[in-house]
């Protein structure tokens, strides 16, 4: 586009300079130097052709002058060509960019209602990336909304009726709600897209246990419990002591990317573990 640009101007300035030349009166002998003499026609025949031969001479010296100054702006440009000029253009809008996004932020944590929007926009992001549509993920942050201000509609019920409150069964309560809404596999999806664990890592396993002796080790994945899926340690506990004590129960587990089943006896494992659940907080309060 520069170059172009430089090539037009170019052409205009020498057929500018051509046309004046043919359309000019020819110059006397005795002109300063520099300046373009003017046409005497009653000039003797011989000044006449020294004036134009001088002339002559001036244009072309004209010419070599603008030649040699395109040669220079041909070259600035081969200069702004470079890939150290593309860099260093990179970087300014880079620069730039990050600037904006600078000044974005600060008005941002000004503004309370932009802060939400923000997060909203940010938790929505998260779980279209970890695989849900943008408008299923909307739908789960209105669902996570409900399941809020029915926890906060729970606490505020027990307070009135006098009841000992417990934040984790509430919290709990909560997610468990939220877990029914979604159904078991979209509720590990939406676990996972938050970069929480959708299993339970054995930890510790007891010597001679139930867990031992079935073959559970250190760092099993425990994915359900008699058949019913375990996102947590209190759900496994809970599964535990359900049902009738000694029973045989299949824990179904992941070993090193392999899926297998063990059965134990229904009743303390003998096992610590890690993992759980990481979805919203209820917000408990007003």
């Amino acid at each position: 586009m520069q170059k172009t640009l430089i090539a037009v101007i170019a052409a205009l300035a020498a057929g500018f300079a051509v046309g004046a030349w043919t359309t000019r009166d020819v110059p006397p002998a005795a002109e300063p130097a520099g300046t373009a003499p003017a046409f005497d026609a009653d000039a003797p025949f011989g000044a006449r052709i020294d004036a134009l031969e001088r002339a002559v001479a001036g244009e072309r010296d004209a010419r070599l002058v603008l030649e040699e100054q395109l040669r220079v702006l041909f070259a600035e440009l081969e200069r702004f060509d470079s890939p150290e000029m593309d860099e260093l253009l990179r970087n300014l809008a880079e620069s730039s960019r990050a600037q904006q996004q600078a000044r974005e932020q600060q008005e941002t944590r000004r503004d309370p209602a932009a802060r939400m929007r923000n997060l909203q926009e940010m938790r929505t992001e998260q779980l279209v990336a970890g695989g849900f549509t943008e408008q299923r993920a909307r739908q789960i942050l209105e669902i996570e909304d409900e399941v809020r201000m029915a926890a906060l509609q729970a606490e505020y019920e027990a307070q009135r009726d006098g009841e000992a409150l417990n934040p984790w069964e509430l919290l709990q309560g909560s997610q468990n709600g939220l877990r029914e809404r979604l159904g078991d596999a979209e509720y590990e999806k939406y676990l996972l897209a938050q970069g929480g664990r959708a299993s339970i890592t054995v930890g510790d396993v007891i010597n001679s246990s139930p867990a031992s002796r079935a073959g559970l080790r250190p760092g099993d994945q425990i994915l359900s419990y008699d058949g019913q899926r375990v996102f947590s340690m209190d759900e496994l506990r809970s599964k535990v002591f359900s049902g009738d004590p000694g029973e045989d129960v299949i824990v179904d587990i992941e070993r090193n990317g392999q899926r297998m089943q063990l059965v134990l006896p229904r009743g303390p494992m003998g096992i610590t573990g890690s993992g759980g659940r990481m979805g919203f907080r209820p917000g408990f309060g007003g």
